[in-house]
């Protein structure tokens, strides 16, 4: 097996992107969601992982250094089904990532962020641009479910 990844999951749902990276054989270190129905999944699955209930209230001060940081912030700013007022929207929630990443600075410099293709016409610019001043590069690309055997279109 390869590198095996210390992995902090923000904004985590109920666990896709922790359940592919743990099959990959990377660990999950922490978990931050809001979501009690969806905190009550992860506990489940990852009852020894600690899981942080406000993004507000994490940083370096509580949170376990991690080689990677990934996330799908709410993308209900951006989607094209919502009201699409991108960072005029309080659940605007990227700049609680991005300033996560500035204060723990990953130790593989890796993120990985998920969200709809309306991100990239509504804050991509914030995105890249907050990236780009913790130095980081950027690559991305939209993913259908369709593509990995689902019977939808759903991009990523």
């Amino acid at each position: 097996m390869g590198l095996k990844l210390r992995v902090g999951s923000l904004f985590s749902g109920i666990g896709g992107l922790d359940l592919g990276m743990e099959r990959a054989g990377h660990t999950i270190s922490w978990q931050c969601e809001n979501d009690p129905y969806c905190r009550k999944v992860l506990a489940k699955h990852w009852p020894d992982v600690p899981c942080y209930e406000d993004v507000h209230d994490v940083g370096a001060h509580n949170l376990e250094e991690v080689d990677v940081c990934m996330g799908g912030f709410p993308c209900q700013p951006v989607s094209q089904a919502g009201k699409q007022l991108g960072q005029d929207d309080e659940r605007w929630l990227w700049p609680e990532f991005a300033r996560i990443l500035g204060e723990l600075q990953p130790r593989c410099r890796y993120v990985i962020v998920e969200n709809v293709p309306g991100l990239l016409v509504r804050g991509m610019g914030d995105v890249l641009g907050d990236l780009a001043s913790l130095g980081y590069d950027a690559e991305w690309g939209c993913v259908s479910a369709a593509s990995v055997g689902a019977p939808h279109l759903r991009k990523r």
